[in-house]
């Protein structure tokens, strides 16, 4: 009987080992944001940014347009730090004339998966900018930007986003300067 209790209490203890184990391999949840922020200057112009009620949270979005284009999907363990347009407000400082506003209305901000191995991230936004004194429209751009992803997960889709905001910052900043 002692034989028996030692043997189930060894096997006891191998089972608490190896489920302690096999948690230490999971992945706790990430906050991410786009990249440092440039900071703003006494020229900087502002910007305001709206979008659709369903990018105002912290899900990363993708689709997998080679199985379901309608269905959304969101990563798990991957977030923004905070509701996806005001990163990209933060994120669009825009140096220029003081006498301009800039509006920004975002359409589209997610991954698309082509083919189980083919990923990229698209943003597409339309820009304003508006004079500040009379709040006149001086004008308007529509931006669509596209750009393979190096990988088919979160990682890939954070960093192609990332690329896809400097993108958006160099031309909403070279349309101002040159109108």
């Amino acid at each position: 009987m002692n034989k028996i209790i030692r043997r189930i209490s060894v096997f006891l203890l191998m089972m608490t080992v190896a489920a302690c184990a096999g948690g230490a391999n999971k992945r706790l949840p990430i906050s991410h944001d786009l990249g440092p922020v440039t900071a703003q200057t006494g020229n900087s112009v502002k910007v305001t940014l709206d979008a659709p009620v369903w990018l105002w949270d912290e899900r990363i979005r993708y689709r997998l347009l080679y199985r379901d284009a309608t269905a959304v999907r969101y990563y798990n363990l991957d977030r923004w730090e905070a509701p996806l347009p005001a990163l990209l407000e933060q994120y669009l400082t825009i140096s220029g004339d003081q006498a301009v506003i800039v509006r920004i209305q975002l359409h589209r901000f997610e991954q698309q998966f082509v083919t189980q191995d083919n990923a990229r991230v698209v943003m597409d936004m339309t820009v304003e900018a508006r004079s500040k004194q009379n709040y006149g429209l001086l004008g308007e751009k529509s931006i669509v930007l596209s750009q393979a992803t190096d990988r088919g997960d979160a990682s890939g889709a954070i960093a192609g986003f990332s690329d896809l905001a400097k993108q958006a910052r160099i031309e909403i900043q070279y349309w101002l300067e040159n109108p």
